[in-house]
């Protein structure tokens, strides 16, 4: 397993990468070591809290002293460092001078041969002309090609690089063939150009037209996009690395990162962090050492990462990217166009979330005004259709319901009185879901909570039929399952081998599934079947329905055992 995934918001995920015995919490940021001219010590990262660090093996290739060092030492021994080491091969060189004095299959052997735990072939980077980008997207692939048999006999996690420039139908074919190459780890390449003028949309679409070609549990790597205003957007659009030099790079020119943008040191008079360097410095001290300033860079951009994961732990990863999106005009702008990415981010996010606020209009590009609004195309049966703003035409059974019934907003919404039935409501739920209108008759048994009046257990003829989850008004499915599964749809099959474990509530992984209704979302409570159709067990989706089916790895669904009679 390359990747593993705990949590998920919009197209972002928890995880860890694990490689050669080390691991890695995803989304996480990689700072640039240069060997040569570094101003924080390897030593003082590891205090700030650094668990991986990305160096250059052209570089280090290229100084013939510090070769033969590497090749006797060793990487880690080298850098003293036991954390995760990544190397880029050149290729940033290659795009800033036009030529390097290297040969691919030379820089992929010596990142083999010094032991780095994820490396990256000499790839073709840049940007240019249409023409220009074919050449270079068909020689990347090339190359990736001719370095195979290094490749499948190292214990190096290798990246496959995506390069395309700002044309989609390249980025994804380049994503295309590295994942027929069999790469597990994927580089976005050339966006620094983008990045450096404040070309925030054209960069974002090369990590969606890549992300949506490449699937769930291999890890994207956005390279170059190291500046902490960047990072939930990527991380939100599907990236799950980053690496930096802008810490020493932006301190070296006397710049103060915040998670907002970029201040120069002397203009400033006060600083407005609580990192340890800014609580127990001045701002002249800073003025003065490269270093403390590049440490108060680090800091702020290992936090920012904290917080982007935390953001996604709570499900409030949109709240962020809104709150960030006034750091710059450019950056504001590209997110006032995230409607383009609905159909994207709708399939993976999951259905439910703690809360839904609404804070500007540009809450109306979440995916959960698009998701009901493709809802809505389908046709509802319902006693009433009412507006719960920001969401138009809600059948009035399932207001309730995650995002309806968790909406926060700028004015109070009006009241609405739900004149229905408790079994209408419990049809409602399910038909809004699946498309089931009848299978909760009106004489079940219904059982609500003493302390809130929400329905909480239906039973059919004594039989536990379906629970209401209190926080979010989502179904379990129990006995209703039996129903659900004489009609075609929300199946996950796995392979017959496993039908006794699954049977018995063992977790469902990505590797054992067959194939998964491609409606399926995150979040989902879903029906888990053999290949012959036969009910084993309910659960919750992890991955949305084709995620399943192209993961290689992770966890499809949280197998729940059946209890039915």
């Amino acid at each position: 397993m390359v990747m593993e995934i705990k949590n998920r918001d919009l197209a972002g995920k928890i995880g860890k990468i694990k490689v050669n015995g080390r691991k890695v919490k995803t989304p996480t940021l990689l700072p640039v070591i240069n060997p040569k001219k570094q101003i924080v010590e390897i030593e003082r990262m590891r205090e700030i809290g650094v668990d991986g660090i990305i160096t250059n093996a052209y570089l280090l290739w290229k100084d013939e002293e510090t070769r033969k060092k590497l090749i006797s030492r060793g990487i880690h021994d080298f850098f003293d460092f036991d954390g995760l080491i990544m190397t880029d091969s050149g290729a940033f060189q290659l795009m800033q001078y036009g030529e390097i004095d290297a040969e691919n299959r030379k820089i992929v052997e010596f990142q083999r041969d010094i032991g780095v735990d994820i490396g990256v072939i000499l790839d073709i980077p840049g940007l240019g002309n249409r023409e220009r980008m074919e050449e270079n997207v068909k020689e990347t692939i090339k190359r990736a090609m001719e370095v195979q048999d290094i490749i499948g006999d190292s214990d190096t996690l290798w990246a496959g690089p995506v390069q395309g420039g700002i044309f989609e139908d390249l980025r994804r074919y380049s994503a295309k063939e590295m994942v027929e190459l069999g790469f597990d780890y994927f580089a976005v390449g050339s966006v620094v150009p983008l990045l450096n003028r404040y070309d925030f949309y054209n960069a974002l679409n090369a990590l969606v037209w890549a992300r949506e070609e490449i699937p769930v549990d291999r890890p994207v790597h956005f390279f170059g996009a190291g500046h902490p205003m960047v990072f939930s957007f990527g991380v939100g659009l599907g990236a799950d690395v980053f690496d930096s030099a802008a810490y020493t790079l932006f301190a070296n020119k006397g710049k103060y990162l915040t998670e907002n943008g970029t201040r120069d040191i002397n203009t400033m008079t006060e600083l407005p962090c609580s990192c340890p360097i800014c609580s127990t410095h001045t701002v002249d001290e800073l003025k003065k050492d490269r270093s403390l300033l590049a440490q108060h860079n680090l800091y702020v951009t290992i936090e920012e990462m904290k917080r982007v994961r935390e953001a996604i732990r709570q499900g409030t990863l949109w709240e962020l990217l809104e709150r960030r999106s006034r750091s710059h005009p450019k950056l504001f702008n590209a997110f006032s166009r995230f409607s383009e990415y609905s159909k994207f981010l709708e399939e993976r996010d999951p259905l439910s979330k703690k809360r839904f606020f609404y804070l500007s209009s540009e809450s109306m590009n979440r995916p959960e005004v698009f998701r009901h609004n493709m809802r809505r195309k389908l046709g509802f049966k319902t006693k009433m259709l009412v507006d719960a703003f920001p969401f138009k035409d809600v059948p009035i059974e399932v207001l309730d319901m995650y995002p309806f019934g968790q909406r926060e907003l700028p004015e109070k919404g009006n009241s609405i009185n739900k004149d229905i039935e408790d079994w209408e409501i419990v049809n409602g739920i399910i038909g809004y879901l699946y498309g089931y209108y009848d299978l909760v008759p009106e004489n079940a048994r219904i059982e609500k909570s003493k302390s809130t009046g929400r329905i909480r257990n239906v039973y059919v003829n004594d039989e536990l039929w379906v629970v209401i989850r209190a926080r979010d008004h989502f179904p379990i499915l129990h006995g209703i399952a039996k129903e659900m599964i004489k009609r075609a749809g929300w199946t996950v099959t796995v392979s017959n081998g496993i039908g006794d474990l699954v049977k018995g509530g063992r977790t469902v992984f990505a590797k054992f599934v067959s194939d998964a209704d491609k409606r399926i979302r995150p979040g989902l409570e879903v029906l888990i079947v053999d290949e012959d159709k036969n009910l084993l067990a309910t659960g919750t989706a992890v991955m949305s329905g084709r995620e399943m089916i192209t993961a290689k790895s992770g966890i499809a669904v949280n197998t729940r055992k059946l209890t039915i009679s």
